[in-house]
């Protein structure tokens, strides 16, 4: 006896992937009055793991008003810590033209120069915003194992389910399976570098600054939090070497590696204690060649994965998800579908001229500060001392604003505004 097998399920938008992309887009996608089911590998949400990933997020002033509109911040478990300045300098060990620094302070109209979050709290913060909305749907434990374009729409197999849906959104990381089903190419270059990331307490209070030290062998952030549960002053520190020497230094023992970090930071913020084994990240630049096909799209870092020196990875996927948003709303307002051409090209127009100038922009300056060459190096000194005391502040927050937003019009979402008809 022949049984027909069952129709595949209908959905209008499907997120792939439940990190800080997936949920920044679903979050940004509920305004627009879609359906969204969001596909969750991970088969729980407790995340307790007994040495949770340190990392942190520079929220640029857009990003922190996006997230303040979506409710997603007053959710968060720890108050984000404003950064008023930053200080951009090399290490004492390369040679200097006197007074060879660079200041940012706070611009004009009153904002931080960033806000500081973990990761980890901003992830609770979605999830826990993200389950009283109607319109979305989580559903942990789902993994796609294959995906065809059809005239109806984007056929997924999901835990050898079949589902249709209108539009598929890649939030599925930088190893992503939905961008290698589409076929997408990718530009991919290893800096041959690791970055260390760990929590540190120090005597010395951190004035919301943030330091940005400029070293051969890569680049040292030191990014100011709150303070720990003892009262203690807390930075988040994102060291970069070469990957040789960042294995050997992620092996030392806390009190060696708190020593070694010292000496980096020649008593800066005195007395260091890191808290934990850092974390090991391996660097890389990754683009894909294009960020949108029929009834799909890539967003985060499924398209996009550049330098951590300017602190930009989560700010540019948080403005895919509200340009990405911006479009769907206005498709819908004139009675088009999600998965619309206006849609997917109108997103990737305006996210890849965006993306590849910051790449370019992160690339060329890990290669300027990456050499060691003295009359280059003598010379960028010079530039640093230069544009620090000559360019005019508003020259600076000229180069605030366009790190904060971008080359293209802000959508509403980054303006603090929740799109509604």
């Amino acid at each position: 006896m022949h049984m027909d097998s069952p129709s595949p399920e209908k959905c209008e938008i499907v997120i792939v992937g439940a990190g800080l992309a997936g949920y920044a887009a679903a979050l940004a996608l509920a305004g627009t009055g879609a359906e969204i089911v969001v596909l969750d590998r991970a088969t729980d949400s407790s995340g307790g793991a007994a040495h949770p990933d340190p990392r942190t997020t520079a929220l640029s002033p857009s990003s922190f008003k996006m997230l303040t509109c979506l409710d997603v911040l007053s959710a968060c478990q720890e108050v984000p810590t404003p950064i008023a300045a930053m200080r951009i300098t090399e290490a004492s060990s390369v040679p200097k033209w006197p007074g060879g620094l660079l200041n940012f302070e706070n611009a004009n109209d009153g904002d931080a120069l960033a806000y500081m979050v973990r990761n980890r709290d901003l992830l609770g913060a979605f999830a826990e915003v993200s389950k009283d909305i109607s319109n979305i749907s989580i559903r942990k434990g789902q993994t796609v194992t294959d995906m065809e374009q059809t005239p109806n729409g984007m056929q997924l197999t999901v835990n050898d389910h079949q589902m249709i849906c209108d539009l598929v959104i890649a939030c599925d990381g930088r190893q992503s399976l939905v961008r290698d089903f589409l076929g997408t190419r990718i530009i991919k270059r290893d800096y041959h570098r690791a970055a260390l990331v760990a929590d540190f307490s120090h005597s010395l209070p951190h004035d919301n600054l943030a330091r940005q030290i400029f070293r051969t062998n890569g680049p040292m952030a030191c990014l100011p939090l709150g303070k720990s549960p003892n009262g203690q002053h807390v930075s988040s520190l994102v060291w970069v070497e070469k990957t040789k020497t960042a294995k050997s230094l992620s092996s030392l023992s806390q009190e060696r590696f708190s020593y070694a970090l010292s000496e980096q930071l020649d008593g800066a913020l005195g007395d260091i204690k890191v808290s934990d084994t850092p974390h090991f990240f391996p660097l890389s630049l990754m683009l894909a060649e294009n960020y949108a096909a029929p009834h799909a799209v890539l967003l985060g870092d499924a398209a996009h994965v550049i330098h951590p020196l300017a602190g930009q990875g989560y700010n540019l996927t948080l403005r895919d998800a509200a340009m990405l948003a911006e479009h769907v709303f206005d498709a819908k307002m004139v009675g088009l579908k999600a998965c619309d051409l206006s849609v997917t090209e109108g997103y990737q127009l305006s996210r890849r001229v965006d993306v590849f100038a910051m790449a370019g922009l992160t690339d060329g300056l890990n290669n300027l500060f990456g050499t060691s060459f003295p009359p280059l190096s003598w010379l960028r000194h010079a530039g640093l001392a230069l544009v620090n005391n000559a360019l005019p502040n508003q020259a600076k927050h000229m180069g605030q604003r366009y790190a904060d937003r971008g080359t293209s019009p802000l959508p509403r979402l980054l303006r603090g505004r929740r799109l509604t008809g």
